[in-house]
């Protein structure tokens, strides 16, 4: 994407001209008839924070906005207790992985619901098997491995969000259906506030720079057994002669990053309708040369009230958004910088005539230099997307209301992936020819919900009702194709390919719900609360008579501090017990009951099923949920604390991907067929630590969570079920069995006699290696935290967030890619040592009897190849990794208002200026190159990739300044 801030300047320009038309329209809506704290409930609804009885949480959107990151959602990292967000990539654009509490199922979409004002947005990630044209080219490639796109939810612009509030369980979003089967992220947007026109304009630029990368060795040159050989790229050779220049390879693909932020926003009112307007640009190259990210959001907001029986909020949103990217993982562009031989200079990528240059001594295979990758291959895609929400509340009476909702979330976009025929891939099907693969898929959402209320209280008891229908619509559609055999002109386009070659793509995919809901409160005094809940949803993607489920809900919650012999005292000020309880059902992506039909592509064409072939029988996934907790307030609010406990049991979950008999006419199909259950706890502690007379106040905040989860039936079939996307080191896999969690790691394991000696070959004095996979470690970590701290003094302000994990297992592939070939210290440590005997015992037939032979064959490691150097797959499991980052380091200070106002003659009311980090320091036992590494695209789905850490980016470390003022 094209963007100057030209187009930002004229659009500023707009927005102030629409400001001065409607300045004299605004107010704000009534405080929603409350005396004590409310939260954000389903459809924007508010409901008192006493009567709530699941889990909830709300986080401050200037805590969003301050901290100095693109994507809103990577800024709630820390800040949520049971929230989990990882990014894919330290390159701008990178997509998202989001998990509230654990994942609810093991092949689908594992993501809670995003809600923005009331209406359900897209928050998926482009999928390269879904979208281009060609699949045999996306799975040689493993593009889900090594391109990365940007998730959808990353579009928002964290200037214009009002409130954040977290739904954390089934029970908390059960009126949502479906899509809220893993919680619930609702978003309230800036609408503006009353009085006169205040024009804000805030900026941010910032600097980031590559950190935390392994050491290279540079002792030893390319070559075997102690024999200097450039025709390998094995760096086992002879040391480098004394005085030969050697280049910085691996650095010359990096440089440092920059970013800059602007907003522009406007907004006024008066009594009876306010009005606000947005202008924001981000502009991002980064740690990747030719990386970027550019996004561009344009909104328009209100509010405005007809006495008290009539109000309006209607919101718009247009988002434009490009990111060039680079390729990652295995193969990736970090990958290939570290295996150019240090003698040559990487940085002369391209011959006179422009073909890729290669290494000045040839190497064993075709090596890819990563700068002419960069810079002759594209990997660029351009999002365009509309989102519009109108909401509309009437209350005929006092006690009664109706309340309509329409949102729409339209986007379409262009995704290219075209290789260059210079381009020497690795293990694409069309090495040295060329490819490209242009997909432009369009999204279009939906939604309507219409629901009546009643509320009222008749002495001590409150009574509220509420009663739904619900409608949402989803459209997918794919326009692909795919060709190669290019010429070599820099031209990518479909007329400059082989004929025979292209492929073309068509699917249109539609998923439509429609639903019931209803809802009853009842409370006593103020101090006893039981909601009850129930929606049925009829869905389009199952077969008639499994289309329809119904899901219940119900909280309870106990205010104990209400009891008279605790009012008096001033220790304890508030104290809620809650419980809750729901089963909601999810229901499988488009064309699994009947799959669609698909070109033969014989000569005289035709139609037929894929691989998949129907079932009739699918039903939806059920989870059943129970939580309970508690909240409570000490000191008259100094110190707040709230705690979940949480057990959830999935089942009939949706296994793809089951193999059929030949006579079915099919190769696979999808079916209802396992189940596991998960369990944790949730901690949340914030206080004010110090609180002083002359504006000196300090305050602290903690999150806490541990989850775990076990499988407890699969098919008979599958023994294990793994997802081959991420086999990505030797034969590490994400796979899981039954009586394992969800988030386990596979290998091929040690052969073992029966007493658990590793079984030696009798002539090498190696490891042999089973031809079994088993579990090997998980993933998730035992413990999650985030702690965040303040220190203010008058208008100076202090904060920081850390945030880490402890006890979780990661996948060492990059450090044994390093290994394997030579380049890394420990490789040189490990070679230059004295040699050794592995302990274990000879298999020789005498290993399972009480006398086995014990290894005592020697190995000398400077007498190897590669494999003493590989070892197994359970050498490269780190187990029990601790990891904490500080995440967020910033300092502020806002002029003193009387100074504005003597200084500037009441022209600039409010003026900041910050210096920030992000991502500054790591500390881990961890010996690779990221310990959240993700492997994956977030597209891929189940449990994903996080915890795989093979030449992925990590994040980069950022430094930051900017201002605001407001006029």
């Amino acid at each position: 994407m094209t963007f100057s801030f030209k187009r930002f300047a004229l659009a500023a320009g707009l927005l102030l001209v629409c400001a001065g038309l409607f300045a004299q329209s605004v107010d704000p809506v009534d405080s929603v008839r409350r005396k004590e704290a409310a939260v954000t409930a389903e459809y924007g609804l508010l409901r008192p924070a006493r009567s709530v009885g699941s889990s909830v949480q709300c986080v401050s959107a200037s805590d969003v906005a301050d901290a100095g990151r693109e994507s809103f959602v990577s800024a709630l990292q820390g800040r949520v207790a049971g929230m989990t967000v990882t990014s894919t990539t330290g390159m701008p654009g990178a997509s998202t992985s989001i998990l509230l509490r654990s994942a609810s199922s093991l092949t689908g979409v594992n993501r809670p619901l995003f809600v923005v004002d009331g209406v359900p947005v897209d928050a998926g990630t482009f999928n390269a098997l879904e979208g281009f044209a060609n699949q045999a080219f996306v799975t040689a490639d493993n593009l889900m491995a090594t391109l990365d796109f940007s998730s959808r939810i990353n579009d928002f612009n964290p200037e214009d969000i009002e409130s954040i509030t977290i739904l954390k369980g089934p029970a908390a979003a059960a009126l949502y259906g479906s899509d809220a089967s893993d919680g619930a992220v609702v978003v309230t947007t800036k609408k503006g506030a009353p009085g006169r026109v205040r024009v804000s304009y805030g900026n941010s630029f910032r600097w980031d720079s590559a950190y935390g990368y392994p050491e290279l060795q540079t002792k030893y040159a390319n070559g075997w057994y102690g024999a200097t050989n450039y025709y390998t790229q094995a760096r086992f050779g002879a040391r480098y002669p004394d005085g030969i220049k050697l280049y910085d390879n691996y650095g010359a693909v990096l440089q440092t990053g920059f970013s800059q932020h602007h907003n522009v926003s406007v907004e006024g009112g008066n009594d009876w309708a306010t009005l606000r307007g947005a202008v924001s640009c981000v502009d991002q190259t980064g740690v990747v040369k030719t990386t970027d990210y550019r996004r561009l959001n344009i909104t328009l907001a209100g509010k405005a009230q007809a006495g008290d029986w009539l109000s309006f909020e209607p919101s718009f949103q247009y988002m434009r958004t490009g990111n060039t990217k680079a390729p990652k993982s295995s193969c990736g562009v970090l990958d290939n910088a570290i295996r150019w031989p240090l003698t040559d200079d990487m940085t002369r990528y391209k011959t006179d005539d422009g073909k890729q240059r290669m290494p000045n001594l040839y190497t064993d295979t075709d090596l890819n230099n990563p700068l002419y990758s960069l810079h002759k291959n594209v990997n660029h895609d351009d999002v365009d997307r509309f989102l519009a929400a109108l909401n509309l509340t009437v209350r005929p009476t006092k006690h009664s209301f109706l309340r309509a909702i329409y949102g729409m979330d339209h986007s379409w976009g262009e995704y290219k992936a075209y290789i260059h025929p210079y381009d020497n891939v690795a293990v694409s099907t069309v090495k040295g020819k060329g490819a490209m693969n242009n997909s432009k898929p369009t999204w279009h959402d939906s939604n309507l919900d219409v629901l009546a209320g009643y509320d009222n209280v008749f002495g001590p008891v409150l009574l509220s009702a509420m009663a739904g229908y619900h409608q949402k619509g989803n459209k997918t559609g794919i326009r692909a194709v795919y060709a190669d055999s290019l010429q070599p002109d820099d031209s990518f386009s479909i007329d400059n390919c082989d004929p025979a070659s292209v492929l073309n793509f068509k699917r249109d995919y539609v998923r439509r719900i429609q639903a019931i809901s209803a809802q009853i409160v009842a409370g006593f005094k103020n101090m006893a609360f039981l909601t009850a809940r129930a929606r049925n949803d009829w869905s389009s993607t199952l077969p008639r008579g499994n289309n329809s489920y119904l899901y219940p809900a119900a909280e309870a919650s106990f205010i104990v501090s209400e009891l008279p012999f605790l009012k008096q005292q001033h220790l304890l000020s508030y104290l809620k017990l809650r419980a809750a309880a729901a089963k909601v059902g999810r229901n499988p992506e488009p064309l699994l009951v009947y799959p669609a039909l698909e070109e033969t592509g014989g000569q005289n064409g035709g139609y037929n099923y894929g691989l998949y072939g129907p079932n009739e029988s699918l039903k939806p996934e059920i989870t059943l949920s129970r939580e309970f907790g508690f909240e409570s307030s000490f000191l008259n609010g100094r110190i707040n604390a709230d705690f979940s406990f949480f057990k959830t049991n999935n089942k009939d979950q949706l296994i793809r991907g089951i193999l059929l008999p030949d006579a079915s006419g099919a190769a696979l199909h999808a079916m209802n067929a396992g189940s596991f259950t998960t369990r944790g706890w949730e901690f949340h502690i914030d206080g004010e630590i110090l609180r002083i007379p002359g504006g000196l106040r300090w305050t602290m905040g903690l999150n806490l969570d541990h989850s775990t989860s076990k499988v407890t039936a699969l098919p008979e079939s599958v023994p294990e079920l793994f997802d081959d996307y991420t086999r990505l080191s030797g034969n590490l896999r994400s796979g899981t069995r039954v009586g394992y969690p969800i988030t386990s790691i596979s290998g091929r394991i040690f052969k073992r006699n029966e007493k658990g000696d590793i079984l030696i070959n009798s002539e090498y004095g190696t490891p042999l290696v089973s031809e079994e996979w088993d579990v090997l470690g998980d993933r998730q970590p035992k413990l999650s935290y985030g702690i965040s701290t303040c220190v203010s003094w008058k208008g100076l302000s202090l904060s920081a967030l850390l945030t880490g994990r402890i006890g979780m297992s990661v996948v060492n592939g990059t450090m044994r890619d390093m290994m394997i070939r030579g380049y890394s210290m420990e490789s040189v440590t490990m070679r230059e040592g004295e040699p050794f005997i592995i302990q274990g015992v000879i298999q020789n037939g005498n290993e399972n009897t009480d006398h086995p032979t014990v290894n005592t064959i020697v190995i000398d490691p400077a007498a190897y190849g590669s494999t003493i150097y590989a070892g197994g797959d359970e050498d490269w499991i780190e187990n029990d990794v601790h990891f904490l980052r500080l995440s967020e380091l910033r300092i502020s200070y806002s002029l003193p208002e009387k100074w504005l106002a003597d200084k500037t003659r009441g022209f600039v009311s409010a003026a900041r200026v910050y210096l920030s980090g992000t991502d500054l320091f790591t500390w881990s036992n961890y010996s690779g190159l990221d310990a959240l590494g993700n492997s994956n695209s977030a597209a891929l789905g189940g449990v994903g990739g996080v915890g795989i850490d093979v030449w992925g980016v990590p994040a980069p470390r950022g430094l930051a300044i900017g201002c605001s003022l407001t006029f």
